[in-house]
């Protein structure tokens, strides 16, 4: 079980204002008032979990739901085939689990497994739902992120089930570029190629072909997690 410490209590968090001030500036807490954020904070707790833990298991009791504060976590299922499915990889300063708390569910429908050494805010679903349920304004801004949210759904679906999986990938590197200079550009991929293959649903094996033609065609160069574009405008209409 990982170590956990009062918010408000926990050295860390004191010397953090950073910290705190994202939690107040995210949307869940951003319509709450003054008294509500901190009472709220009160009952939370810092998580600190290492590389390649198991937060929770799908199925698990929810009581709770998290802020990632650093690091990286992948909430995935497992098919009945047996392969794992990566639903989405979520990272620094955004919040996961959240959905169980508005659904009224009592158990996480997926698991989440920890990518990078992570420090978690862990807010308790029923104190954060009672504070929703008075405060107006902080359910407008729900409402209105969560409008964005299907919109971006939407958009991932049409590009899992419309685009080839040649056109998927192009569209995840483009998602990804850093750097440009005139035609060319450099991509930073932060994520295991297993788990970015999971993402675009194909194999890994595919997705080396996929990227070995690219360096065969001379399109791109691969360093590590680092890939040069060496012209854009051949990658992409890449098919």
């Amino acid at each position: 079980m990982p170590e956990r410490s009062k918010v408000l209590d926990s050295p860390a968090m004191e010397k953090s204002a950073t910290k705190i001030a994202a939690l107040r500036e995210h949307y869940l807490f951003a319509g709450l008032d003054d008294t509500d954020f901190e009472s709220l904070m009160q009952r939370a707790s810092v998580v600190r979990v290492e590389r390649g833990a198991v937060l929770f298991h799908r199925g698990d009791k929810a009581d709770y739901f998290y802020f990632i504060d650093s690091g990286q976590v992948e909430l995935n299922i497992i098919a009945p085939t047996g392969q794992k499915k990566v639903l989405e990889v979520v990272g620094h300063d955004r919040t996961f689990a959240e959905a169980v708390a508005f659904m009224g569910g009592h158990k996480y429908p997926v698991t989440c497994e920890v990518l990078s050494d992570a420090v978690l805010v862990q807010i308790p679903n029923k104190d954060y739902v009672d504070v929703i349920y008075t405060n107006r304004d902080a359910c407008m801004r729900l409402l209105s992120d969560i409008s964005r949210h299907l919109h971006g759904l939407v958009r991932e679906i049409e590009r899992l089930t419309v685009q080839n999986a040649g056109a998927r990938l192009v569209s995840y590197l483009l998602e990804h570029v850093v750097d440009t200079n005139e035609d060319e550009a450099t991509i930073r991929l932060e994520l295991p190629r297993h788990v970015i293959a999971s993402r675009l649903s194909i194999t890994p094996e595919t997705l080396s072909r996929l990227l070995r033609g690219l360096v065969d065609e001379r399109v791109i160069t691969i360093e590590d997690r680092v890939i040069f574009v060496h012209n854009l405008s051949r990658l992409r209409p890449y098919d």
